[in-house]
């Protein structure tokens, strides 16, 4: 007869022994080959909706550009200077929250940013 405690019902209760290095290589492998595929697919789609994103930046500017050369609008350009800078700081902020959830996460995180290097560069 084969007694059990309560604890031995839950979920992941083994043991440190029960645990090989198969598994543990298993859940690294899991996690790295998840974050590659993932990391491509962001890549990948990240480098698309840039481009598109900054056709349509570019022509914003050149028809600002234009329209304030034929005297049809005034362009207070120290403003407009002053709403880029302020995005490019939030931008920086967002760049410091995600890499202090990649240092969190090597494996994923590791590979993540290897998928989407290469989906960035294919994309």
């Amino acid at each position: 007869m084969d007694l059990k405690t309560p604890q031995d019902s839950y979920i992941g209760a083994e043991t440190m022994s029960e645990i090989t290095s198969g598994d543990i290589l298993t859940a690294i492998l899991f996690q790295a080959g998840g974050g590659l595929v993932l990391g491509f697919a962001a890549g990948y789609a990240s480098k698309k909706l840039a481009k598109i994103f900054l056709l349509g930046v570019g022509l914003l500017a050149l028809a600002l550009v234009a329209l304030a050369y034929l005297g049809i609008v005034t362009v207070n350009w120290d403003k407009l200077a002053l709403l880029v800078e302020r995005a490019l700081t939030g931008a920086q902020a967002t760049a410091y929250s995600i890499q202090s959830f990649i240092l969190a996460s090597v494996p994923f995180a590791g590979s993540f940013i290897a998928g989407f290097l290469i989906g960035f560069k294919y994309g």
